[in-house]
């Protein structure tokens, strides 16, 4: 959905303005906006949603800097993660890659200690620089991550 029609549905997928210049003072290693993928929910609790199998096409920013990794969609105006590395959340992130292009970051927050929230959500991610990006990440998240 590159169209303009896909745009008015899902956004640009641009990162906040904001984010953005916080980004670039902290050292970006990757920016990238406008990128296609889709939210994928597995056995997904959260006060008031209950969603297994869902799959939601999204178009995402995605930026990563020295310090952190920024993932919005809608056009800036849907946060699906934006944490610092040291923060103790990276511990339920994965990173792969399943295809050439295709990054897939999975938060499963069985491992979290939150109590109302359980299951897990992959954030695919097409780019031709998966592979790199993945690389980047993995050399920055928790060991098991």
């Amino acid at each position: 959905m590159r169209s303009l029609f896909g745009r008015l549905l899902l956004g640009k997928g641009t990162l906040p303005d904001a984010v953005r210049s916080e980004l670039e003072s902290e050292g970006v290693l990757f920016l990238g906006e406008g990128l296609s993928g889709s939210l994928r929910y597995t056995h997904f609790k959260a006060p008031g949603r209950r969603f297994h199998g869902k799959v939601t096409a999204e178009r995402f920013g995605l930026g990563i800097s020295n310090e952190r990794l920024a993932l919005y969609c809608r056009s800036g105006a849907g946060e699906l993660i934006d944490s610092r590395f040291s923060a103790p959340n990276f511990g339920w992130v994965s990173v792969a890659v399943e295809e050439q292009g295709r990054l897939v970051l999975t938060i499963d927050y069985d491992r979290s200690d939150e109590d109302d929230v359980s299951g897990q959500i992959a954030i695919h991610v097409l780019t031709p620089e998966a592979e790199r990006i993945a690389e980047t990440l993995r050399s920055r998240l928790p060991v098991g991550g």
